[in-house]
């Protein structure tokens, strides 16, 4: 991935903010352009942090001494002392003393000083970062005023780069091509265990993604209700649901779609439902293009489903998506979402309704806002398979 230091940038002198602290693995990578292995495995804020300044001058990377010689040389790299004790071959064979202990926060103020930031204003992480973490930064720089970034980097994110664009469609892609494939084996017996190792089995022959950790196939009363895939035969009554994606390892990205599928002999109820829901999603699908406002195309799809079924309560219909750690993120399409669709947006597009020890559905498709309207990035796998010829 490409360093998107500079457009943190951009955010932060809108914002008056003079230097930023990344320190969320994820942030780290969107900044840097690469992962920190440690970092990435522990989520903790003592391993790795990208400093930012709003001046033009290179970034600063702080991270183990055991891995900075792995960092990009264009950036301005750090070390700080690790348990590793990591010497290199002169060192030993002088028998040089050991270097002075520099911790992470040593390493920061540090760079705070040099950055002629010490009495200025910090962007912190506030929804990532430890509470004991932010109280030692306090205490250390005490003439700092540190401010909360993390909206910046979420503000930052919803519009895509061409390079993250091009990622999250080879991403986006793996999953389509995987649950298309699981979709010719979803019939009555199979169990909802089996469809989800398929799933996975599909996704990982792909060599670039992992299944996201959430990802399940549910059926009947299951599919009503957040959970894991079962050891359970589907029924002929029941509606399959799909919900997941994938990860993109170390470099964050995720992708997030759904589908729901009636087996043989279904509640005509459900198929009404089901009708219902496609017509609203495919409703708000059309109407996608730049300059609409999130509260537009929420009432879109939400008042055609309410008219029918006057019961329907939904808090959102979709969700913009990049690097986690959470998958949906702001903005939202809600009635409440200030904001209009731009280009460069990419969004989990979601029609669900769940019915508590009963069934369930979840009709969604990702799409990239394009300069004239959109494009789909989950054209494979069918909303309706070849047996539910019957209830189209």
């Amino acid at each position: 991935m490409k360093p998107l230091d500079k457009r943190i940038r951009e955010f932060m002198l809108k914002d008056n903010i003079d230097v930023v602290l990344a320190q969320s693995p994820e942030n780290f990578a969107y900044v840097s352009g690469f992962s920190a292995h440690q970092h990435t495995v522990s989520r903790q804020p003592g391993f790795a942090c990208a400093i930012v300044s709003a001046i033009t001058r290179p970034t600063i990377l702080i991270g183990m001494d055991f891995e900075t010689p792995s960092f990009n040389p264009e950036f301005e790299v750090l070390s700080f002392s690790t348990w590793v004790g990591n010497r290199t071959l002169h060192q030993i064979k002088q028998n040089e003393s050991a270097p002075p202990f520099v911790t992470m926060l040593d390493r920061i103020a540090e760079s705070l000083f040099t950055l002629g930031a010490t009495e200025k204003i910090v962007g912190v992480e506030m929804d990532y970062l430890p509470t004991n973490f932010y109280f030692q930064l306090k205490q250390r720089l005490p003439l700092v005023t540190f401010v909360d970034v993390s909206n910046l980097f979420l503000r930052a994110r919803v519009i895509k780069q061409p390079h993250e664009i091009e990622f999250m469609r080879q991403l986006i892609r793996v999953s389509d091509e995987a649950l298309l494939s699981t979709s010719k084996l979803a019939h009555v017996g199979v169990l909802e265990s089996e469809l989800f190792d398929h799933y996975c089995q599909q996704v990982m022959a792909s060599g670039i993604a992992f299944p996201s950790g959430w990802s399940s196939f549910t059926a009947g009363a299951n599919a009503g209700k957040l959970g894991r895939s079962q050891p359970r035969p589907i029924l002929a009554k029941d509606v399959v649901k799909f919900d997941g994606g994938v990860n993109g390892d170390t470099k964050f990205y995720t992708t997030d779609f759904s589908r729901s599928w009636l087996m043989s002999d279904v509640d005509p109820w459900l198929v009404n439902v089901k009708r219902n829901l496609m017509k609203a999603h495919e409703m708000m699908l059309e109407s996608i293009r730049p300059g609409l406002s999130f509260k537009e195309l929420f009432h879109i799809g939400y008042d055609f489903t309410v008219k029918e079924f006057p019961f329907y309560q939904r808090g959102h219909l979709g969700h913009s998506i990049s690097m986690g750690p959470q998958t949906a993120e702001f903005p939202f399409i809600s009635a409440t979402q200030e904001g209009v669709l731009e280009p460069g947006m990419i969004l989990a597009v979601e029609n669900p309704m769940y019915i508590t020890g009963y069934n369930g559905f979840n009709i969604e498709d990702m799409i990239l806002v394009t300069a004239d309207g959109y494009e789909l990035l989950t054209p494979l796998t069918p909303h309706w398979l070849e047996s539910e010829a019957k209830y189209r």
